[in-house]
């Protein structure tokens, strides 16, 4: 491993670019001179395999490749890589700015750690590669540099011992000591979340610190590339990219073209681009110069029109030559006993064997179920997105539509991406903190001086839940002709009724909805009776396009059977934790939308998502090390989650936070199924550990 600090985890990324664009470089010389490898010289004839038969055994090396001595061809040693180790994926090509950063990286960090015979030093030349190169490579084959290299995105977190996991109750057996960290988040292979039990794995996280990398079997899937998506993209990238390019792969061709309109924008028109469909499953491809990926990671994360992890693994199971043992075999309905009482009926077998046909008597399900919380709608007025925040970014993009070049107004502290589509992809936005007791005052005047497209608000906010007077911003707004946007996501439709009060209710549907914690979804509700509605109708009808993948369409309609059940729940648990909370002394303040009782919004409760900061912020790090729940991202899980939000979702901006009255210290808490009086012992443990 390098030194602590001696590279991030950007350059390591170029490493393993650079090295697969090497390996590339190097096939295509041997290509050009006539030498085949191993495999495709003697496999044409049987009297040539039998003399191959005769040759003695390789003997492997650490990594299951042939072991080599200094005088084997640089040639070889790649080509056995390639052969051998296809689970690597080194077919890819970089620019020279990986090439550099290999160098020169891998020089600072490894030094003269391997020593080249001459002949070798001869075959860089060939290559017209730069010696230090050879020296990582031989280095990072032999382990020196990455130890589990064959662990990379690629295979991280697929090959989990998920049968022994699933017999886990995350609510009674929680992974929160240090040594969870990276355990999936529940245990399967589509998490959402991932384990960080410890503040430092937060911070080590955010600066790219590669021991925290490396041990994440997964992550937040907007945020980290799932290991089955990663597949996927190089396996578009062997078929399609070409030297000095990179595939990502989108949901559908029009996607594909906003991601290309985004990378220009960012980039420069005259970025080369190009679309084309993997072997006609209906997903496209964008081919970009490497050097591009940066905006491509960026509309991924932004925009949340991705590929799910299920479609992927189905992907790459039927149209290539991935192997059915490559991928772990994990029952739906295992995954939701581990976090919930079972919900899978009799009349369910054929959601297992015919998920496709299946999938739009699901979608027509979940449809039905959200329109029955939002004030009983028409289900032809409820819109499913492949994640929450595509179904965010679409109401964006509709308002926006609706009154080209026009700013919006963010309204409460924002959510990161909501915040940069306003801003960076959109004509900007006027921030206005809800925290200031003048905020209505503030919306008023800029409706009455200026064109809006919209105005965003979250409600409850995030993390110190606010609930602005909503009724009177509606009102201001209709007046001056002015579309108001809500995520409720925090809430619930269970337990807030907005969609009287606004005129369209996003959601993400990977939250409280789902409760699983293994499904990436969103929604978008329009309100029949918003002064907007014809024009939001007529620009989504026309954009809209169904992109959840028929097998998360039937896990979220499964798990989604209890959604008024568990809230219910979620509720009932949330309340005497929050009061024991409140009044303990050491706890400094503490956050929870309970304060608001109009009965005009509110239906079952306050929902199951709290803030606090504790009176001694330096006691921070070693409460939540003891508390005993899940950490880590995300919330509205069957099982409480845990983390320090501020460091996790707005790490490069903490002071511009806290100029915001955010701490950086602050806990946010996400209630699961748990017992109330289970939960405040938890909490009353982590606590004593700081008062010692």
């Amino acid at each position: 491993q390098p030194n602590k600090g001696a590279c991030g985890a950007w350059d390591i990324q170029m490493l393993r670019r650079a090295l697969r664009c090497i390996s590339r470089r190097c096939y295509q010389v041997r290509q050009s001179r006539g030498h085949l490898g191993r495999n495709q010289r003697f496999k044409s004839s049987t009297a040539a395999a039998t003399e191959e038969s005769k040759e003695p055994k390789d003997e492997l090396g650490p990594m299951g490749l042939r072991k080599f001595d200094d005088e084997t061809p640089l040639y070889d040693v790649l080509e056995s890589i390639v052969e051998k180790r296809p689970d690597v994926g080194l077919t890819s090509s970089d620019t020279e700015r990986s090439m550099k950063a290999f160098v020169e990286v891998g020089a600072k960090t490894l030094g003269e750690t391997a020593k080249l015979s001459e002949r070798q030093w001869v075959q860089l030349d060939e290559l017209g590669i730069a010696p230090g190169t050879e020296t990582v490579i031989k280095t990072i084959l032999y382990g020196g540099f990455f130890p589990e290299y064959s662990t990379e995105v690629a295979t991280r977190g697929t090959r989990l011992d998920f049968a022994s996991r699933l017999k886990r109750n995350l609510s009674t057996q929680p992974f929160w000591k240090a040594d969870s960290l990276g355990e999936p988040l529940p245990s399967s292979p589509h998490a959402c979340s991932v384990s960080m039990p410890c503040w430092e794995h937060i911070v080590g996280y955010e600066e790219g610190d590669p021991e925290v990398w490396d041990a994440l079997a997964l992550g937040y899937p907007r945020f980290v590339v799932h290991p089955y998506i990663a597949r996927l993209f190089r396996a578009c990238d062997r078929e399609m990219a070409k030297y000095g390019e990179a595939c990502f792969a989108f949901p559908s061709e029009r996607v594909a073209k906003r991601a290309c309109d985004y990378i220009r924008h960012k980039n420069g028109s005259q970025t080369p681009l190009r679309i084309q469909q993997f072997r006609d499953t209906g997903i496209y491809a964008v081919i970009f110069p490497s050097g591009a990926r940066d905006a491509v990671l960026k509309f991924w994360q932004h925009f949340g029109f991705v590929i799910s992890s299920r479609w992927a693994e189905a992907i790459l199971r039927e149209h290539t030559c991935e192997k059915n043992s490559d991928f772990p075999t994990v029952d739906h309905r295992l995954v939701r006993a581990q976090t919930m009482p079972t919900t899978w009926g009799q009349d369910d077998t054929e959601y297992c064997t015919k998920p496709l046909e299946c999938s739009i008597k699901a979608k027509t399900l979940v449809k039905q179920r959200l329109a029955a919380e939002a004030s009983n709608c028409d289900p032809e007025d409820v819109y499913l997105y492949s994640s929450g925040m595509a179904a965010i970014s679409s109401s964006l993009l509709a308002a926006q539509k609706m009154n080209p070049g026009c700013k919006s107004i963010q309204l409460g502290f924002p959510y990161l991406d909501v915040y940069k589509i306003q801003t960076v992809w959109g004509p900007g936005s006027h921030f206005i903190s809800d925290m200031n007791p003048n905020w209505l005052d503030q919306v008023k005047n800029i409706v009455q001086t200026e064109q809006l497209s919209s105005v965003v608000i979250e409600f409850p906010g995030n993390p110190l839940l606010q609930t602005p007077d909503i009724m009177a911003l509606s009102a201001i707004l209709k007046e001056n002709g002015v579309p108001l946007i809500v995520d409720d996501t925090i809430g619930s439709s269970a337990n807030f009724n907005l969609i009287d009060h606004v005129d369209v209710v996003v959601t993400s549907l990977t939250k409280w909805f789902c409760g699983t914690g293994d499904v990436m979804a969103g929604s978008m509700i329009l309100n029949r009776n918003s002064p907007f509605y014809s024009r939001f109708k007529s620009i989504t009808t026309n954009e809209y396009e169904d992109m959840v993948y028929s097998e998360d369409a039937v896990a979220l309609e499964v798990s989604s059977r209890t959604y008024i059940e568990r809230m219910e729940k979620v509720n009932e648990t949330t309340k005497p934790l929050v009061k024991f909370l409140r009044e303990h002394k050491l706890v400094d303040k503490l956050w929870y939308p309970d304060s608001l009782q109009d009965p005009a919004i509110i239906k079952r409760g306050h929902s199951g998502l709290f803030s606090f900061v504790l009176e001694n912020t330096e006691d921070s790090m070693e409460f939540f090390r003891n508390l005993e729940v899940n950490k880590g991202p995300s919330l509205g899980t069957n099982f409480t989650l845990a983390c320090p939000y501020t460091l996790l979702a707005h790490y490069d901006e903490l002071e511009w936070a806290e100029g915001l009255g955010i701490s950086r210290h602050l806990i946010r808490v996400s209630t699961g199924l748990e017992e109330p009086e289970d939960l405040i012992s938890r909490f009353d443990r982590a606590l004593e550990s700081i008062r010692r």
